[in-house]
């Protein structure tokens, strides 16, 4: 992603103001897209007894993964919106019954660049983080990345310098902003773990 095309967005969370960094891609790139189409099918939310169920809330979707080289599973487990933000939360288990998994960059878009308030980037920012996840909002089809705050830093989860134990999850988050703030369901996709369509907002 050229950090050129990341912009800063005022908006209130949960009676928190922050400054954001979003990055809006009108109509997205073919790439960005693919697997992306909207259903016209009511959208999904979370599922009683779905697979991927853990404590940071069941499962919308589950998409099983390689990472690290080890087996894996990436959940869905909540998308909520607030005014014209959006919090991802999303989760990874360890499938491998003998082997650490080690996630430290695979959901970062793999830009280590540091938006700043000017509108411009510098360096030094890290990529063990889940910035990688992108958001669709269908009616629009514009592309959102996951926001940055005035300081430059991710409104994600970062420093990943972590193993994932043989059996265990990980519970992460993203935010976005910027998104319609009637936007009823978006398309979420997430590096390792595929594409969410047509997942129903949570308000």
């Amino acid at each position: 992603m050229s950090v050129s095309q990341r912009v800063l967005a005022i908006v209130s969370a949960v009676g928190l103001t922050a400054t954001l960094a979003s990055c809006e891609l009108a109509g997205g790139s073919s790439s960005d897209k693919a697997g992306a189409s909207t259903s016209a099918s009511a959208p999904k939310s979370a599922q009683g007894g779905a697979s991927g169920s853990n404590g940071s809330g069941e499962a919308i979707e589950s998409h099983t993964t390689s990472i690290d080289g080890e087996a894996g599973t990436v959940s869905l487990n909540s998308v909520s919106g607030t005014g014209m933000t959006v919090t991802v939360m999303f989760s990874v288990t360890n499938n491998d019954k003998k082997n650490d998994m080690w996630i430290y960059d695979s959901f970062s878009d793999g830009d280590d660049s540091v938006p700043q308030p000017s509108g411009k980037a510098s360096p030094g920012g890290s990529t063990n983080n889940a910035d990688g996840l992108t958001l669709i909002e269908p009616s629009s089809s514009n592309v959102y990345r996951v926001s940055y705050d005035s300081q430059g830093g991710c409104l994600c989860s970062s420093d990943l310098a972590e193993y994932v134990k043989p059996g265990q999850t990980i519970a992460l988050q993203a935010t976005f902003s910027g998104v319609p703030a009637d936007a009823k369901s978006v398309t979420v996709t997430i590096p390792n773990g595929g594409t969410f369509n047509n997942v129903a907002v949570s308000r």
